[in-house]
């Protein structure tokens, strides 16, 4: 049944090729630009065949003459994009290494079997398509045919499948290239990672990298990530997640994890992370509060980025007592006024919960609030050595209150911010803008314009009247001009219109 059961497919094939239409060839150099690279102890070999905007419609029905196809320690790099191409048929044989793409093809389906001559396929990018989940079987991402396996499993490393219409997997889209360790599946419209879909994800045990942003994601199931042994690299921003996935701690090797511009209003470590170093929550607008304890998971970031969250007001430094392997850290561009909680009782911190391996701190475009608190974290977390940034040295300047606006953070050490007085007002600390920023003198400086603007347009209608009434009145500023004939000895009165 099986040998029956390969006969069939091998038929229908063959039928499936043998109705497709292919480009020549023979003239595909002429069209395209090929360039042959020869192999030396620095460059590998390879031959480069760019087809990009060229306008053509179909797959290449066999490799140039002068590509060397049999060399497995060759490359051949074939580029289609930016051509109408819609459907995609099978690649043409050849035992090199392959790298593919095919971006902005409006391809829409792909052959069975489109790298059933191309074991060596290395790399594809089939992004900015309308490729579908039903569009990628089993049958399309599978090797040559093997007697004794029935198949051989594809060497593919990196795939990308970003910016199609793919809104759920099957379940065996995968089952032919567990060997992949690069996926792309960004700005699909996902949804969630449920049923075939999950269970389609968890064959990719040596996965390392996966894109899976600007998806439209609300939910991922457990199993989805529960075989993803090897996953290194995670980026899942751009979502609809109101907190971090229960799927994402079960990636015990992850180091990388992107998680920005999600929905998150209060940022926490449910679960250990032991080995992520790398965390980016950045442009959430709805984040307003950083769990202090949370940090106590994630033990190993060294690099912090939380910029551009508008939403957060006081992020609490004494967090550094947990990672202490945190090497720079961003907070800028949000709208943070502290480096610590406020409190009623000014407890002043221990040195110690400060101390660690930082090296860079980011402070830029904050409304500061230079305190007492504030001078002391940052004497704590020495930040005159931090600085690295050139824009440091006119964007991260205090706001508040009146009498330090415009003071450089790195020059709030050196001032004795303690002893100053307080304004209190009904509402606690006052802040006093500066005379130009008063509602009252913005509002004598508007009056002023308008006055002035007012005053010259009054004057322009006036002359312009005085004109036209002089005017008609026979009393205009030009009189007639008389000439004389000096031939003649007679005056005569000649009048100019």
């Amino acid at each position: 049944m099986r040998a029956v059961r390969t006969i069939f497919v091998w038929l229908a094939l063959l039928h499936g090729v043998a109705a497709e239409t292919y480009e020549d060839a023979d003239t595909i150099c002429d069209r395209c630009t090929c360039v042959i690279v020869k192999r030396t102890c620095t460059v590998m070999g390879y031959d480069l065949l760019d087809c990009s905007r060229k306008g053509l419609q179909h797959m290449l029905g066999s490799w140039p003459a002068k590509f060397d196809i049999s060399d497995p320690e060759r490359e051949i790099v074939l580029s289609l994009s930016g051509n109408n191409i819609t459907k995609l048929a099978q690649l043409p044989a050849t035992n090199t290494t392959l790298v593919f793409s095919c971006r902005h093809c409006s391809l829409e389906s792909v052959a069975n079997g489109l790298f059933l001559d191309t074991a060596n396929i290395l790399r594809v990018d089939l992004s900015y398509n309308n490729l579908s989940g039903d569009s990628l079987t089993a049958d399309v991402l599978r090797g040559p045919y093997n007697t004794e396996e029935n198949n051989v499993l594809l060497l593919l490393d990196e795939l990308d499948l970003s910016s199609n219409a793919i809104a759920h997997l099957q379940e065996d889209a995968f089952q032919h290239i567990v060997s992949l360790r690069d996926l792309s599946l960004a700005r699909n419209p996902l949804g969630q990672l449920t049923g075939s879909t999950a269970r389609a994800f968890a064959q990719l045990v040596n996965l390392e990298h996966l894109d899976l942003s600007y998806a439209a994601l609300t939910t991922i199931d457990e199993a989805a990530f529960g075989g993803l042994c090897a996953l290194q690299e995670l980026l899942i921003q751009g979502n609809l997640f109101t907190a971090i996935p229960e799927a994402v701690y079960q990636l015990g090797g992850i180091h990388v994890l992107q998680l920005g511009e999600n929905p998150i209003e209060v940022l926490s470590f449910a679960k250990p992370l032991e080995r992520l170093v790398e965390l980016d929550v950045s442009n959430m607008p709805m984040l307003h509060t950083v769990e202090f304890e949370s940090f106590e998971n994630v033990k190993m970031i060294r690099t912090l980025a939380a910029r551009n969250n508008t939403a957060l007001e006081v992020f609490d430094l004494s967090i550094l007592q947990h990672l202490t392997k945190l090497q720079e850290l961003d907070l800028s561009n949000s709208n943070l006024k502290h480096l610590h909680t406020p409190s009623e009782e000014d407890d002043h911190r221990d040195v110690g919960a400060y101390v660690n391996a930082l090296e860079l701190l980011v402070l830029n475009n904050n409304p500061w609030h230079c305190d007492c608190a504030l001078q002391q974290v940052l004497h704590y977390v020495q930040y005159t050595n931090l600085l690295d940034y050139e824009e440091e040295e006119t964007t991260t300047r205090c706001e508040t209150p009146y009498m330090f606006t415009t003071v450089h953070l790195a020059d709030l050490t050196f001032i004795d911010v303690c002893d100053q007085p307080v304004i209190e007002g009904p509402a606690g600390s006052m802040y006093e803008k500066p005379a130009f920023l008063r509602p009252g003198a913005i509002f004598l400086s508007l009056l002023s314009v308008g006055i002035v603007v007012g005053l010259g347009i009054i004057i322009g209608l006036v002359i312009v009247c005085l004109k036209r009434r002089l005017k008609a009145q026979g009393l205009g500023f030009t009189s007639p001009v008389r000439y004389t004939s000096v031939r003649e000895s007679t005056t005569s009165a000649v009048y100019q219109p």
